[in-house]
């Protein structure tokens, strides 16, 4: 794609950055066929060829106009587009670096900047969203309010002790997370409990910063990169050398492991955001080793899309729980997002809905008693949109571990 980058419009390093990617697109339109709000709307400006498009015209203008802020602001993120394209085009670098454009001319009605800036702030405070989440749980056990929450969140379960546990031989680093934390502490807990049972030993890294997944892609770098740039450091002098880095939520995750090309060559921190990044796992990763005995259930697998497209972890999940000896079961058509996709239930919320009911019924196709998945906000919208339990996968496994018969204890002389 030939292309003329207003050179005013971006800064050097974005400018040289979207003119490579947009030089790689070939305008095949192989990424239309995974795009979830092309098949939808059915409207080329909301398919990854269509906002390719849009976004080279405002780079060449140096002018936003409404409709692509419209567009752009429709896509998912879900990187389903990279995984169709034969050319490799980078497209969500390329969509990142028009969001911070458009968010740097304050294109966006006042409205919409202030209501941006208080879900960005309001997601950060962490003892609110304790607060907060601890209120919707309860609401959510009475019958006429649950239906209305737009959040679900399945009530604590007591936990017993591991019935065997192995000295550590292996130590990792466990994040907690900023909403999984506040949300659903219960699944740290539960990956606790499972890794004890395979003899690795869980540390918590004192004061624990959001990985900055959040401001980025809501189109604050500046923000998201002093939020990266703070977990680094804190990961650098807290976290024990050597030691695996564990994310649980597959969203932070996938921003963990891509650190790197947040900070270039010549940038203070590139030697440290290459060595973090490389000791990053998810937690599904650890047990590809690991067999955990449980009872067995019927579940339905969900694969968020930052676990599928931005990890390559296509399977994990799947695996470890037919291991562990639980049913898992065939889905409907696969589809690239539930809509949840970060903040974008809160800003989009008609096409989320419409996304949320499409997974839900491919889900729920073949009558499973639980659905799993990998990415707490996966989980949260998904859960809003069924009456079956939605639960991390770890969380289920320790439960279902849990209600394995006890083994009779032995008698004296036996």
């Amino acid at each position: 794609m030939k292309t003329n980058i207003d050179p005013n419009f971006l800064s050097a390093s974005d400018r040289d950055r979207a003119d490579a990617i947009l030089r790689s697109c070939v305008h095949c339109g192989f990424c239309t066929d995974g795009c979830p709000t092309y098949q939808l709307l059915g409207d080329e400006n909301d398919s990854p060829r269509g906002r390719i498009y849009l976004i080279k015209e405002m780079f060449e203008t140096g002018q936003v106009d409404a409709a692509q802020v419209t567009h752009l602001d429709r896509c998912l993120s879900c990187r389903n587009c990279e995984t169709h394209c034969p050319s490799g085009v980078a497209y969500t670098d390329l969509l990142d670096i028009a969001r911070g454009a458009i968010e740097q001319q304050q294109a966006r009605a006042f409205t919409s900047r202030v209501g941006r800036w208080l879900l960005r702030r309001g997601l950060a405070m962490r003892g609110l969203l304790i607060l907060a989440f601890g209120v919707a749980r309860q609401l959510g056990r009475l019958p006429g309010l649950a239906k209305v929450l737009p959040v679900r969140l399945a009530p604590h379960r007591s936990s017993r002790a591991p019935k065997a546990t192995q000295p550590a031989t292996q130590q990792v680093v466990l994040l907690d997370g900023c909403v999984q934390k506040a949300a659903t502490p219960g699944v740290n807990a539960a990956i606790t409990q499972l890794l004890a049972l395979s003899g690795v030993g869980v540390v918590r890294v004192p004061q624990e910063s959001c990985c900055g997944a959040l401001n980025y892609h809501l189109g604050d770098h500046a923000a998201g990169l002093a939020d990266m740039r703070r977990l680094l450091q804190t990961l650098r002098d807290a976290a024990p050398q050597g030691a695996a880095i564990v994310s649980s939520a597959s969203g932070c995750g996938v921003t963990l492991k891509d650190y790197p090309s947040h900070f270039p060559e010549g940038d203070p921190d590139h030697a440290l955001a290459q060595a973090i990044s490389a000791r990053i796992v998810d937690v599904v990763e650890l047990f590809r080793d690991h067999t955990i005995d449980a009872a067995p259930a019927r579940v339905a697998v969900h694969t968020p899309c930052t676990l599928a497209n931005g990890q390559q972890l296509v399977t994990n999940v799947a695996e470890v729980l037919t291991r562990a000896g639980l049913e898992v079961l065939a889905t409907g058509p696969q589809l690239a997002c539930c809509g949840s996709a970060g903040t974008y239930s809160v800003l989009q919320p008609k096409l989320a809905a419409a996304l949320q009911d499409r997974m839900v019924t491919a889900l729920t196709a073949n009558g499973p008693e639980v659905i799993v998945t990998a990415n707490i906000g996966c989980q949260m919208h998904l859960g809003a949109g069924t009456q079956l339990p939605v639960l991390h996968w770890a969380e289920l496994l320790w439960q279902q571990h849990q209600a394995l018969p006890a083994a009779p204890e032995a008698k004296a002389g036996d």
